[in-house]
């Protein structure tokens, strides 16, 4: 996976985020969390840091269980 590549998949999971924060699509139904597995395989660094923000989101915004 080539730098651009995760730059694109660290910009999806976080444009995925802020659609579960305003309620456009369900935690389950935006496939976040593939795309976290996809990240953590692919850089471990940028994983760990998005994983705290990822953890409050789903503490926060999980609404739609």
């Amino acid at each position: 996976m080539t730098e651009r590549d995760l730059r694109k998949l660290e910009a999806s999971i976080r444009l995925k985020m802020e659609d579960i924060k305003n309620q456009k699509v369900s935690l389950k139904d935006s496939g976040i969390g593939g795309l976290m597995n996809m990240l953590k395989k692919a850089d471990e660094a940028a994983y760990e840091k998005l994983m705290p923000h990822y953890k409050q989101m789903v503490a926060k915004y999980n609404i739609f269980k």
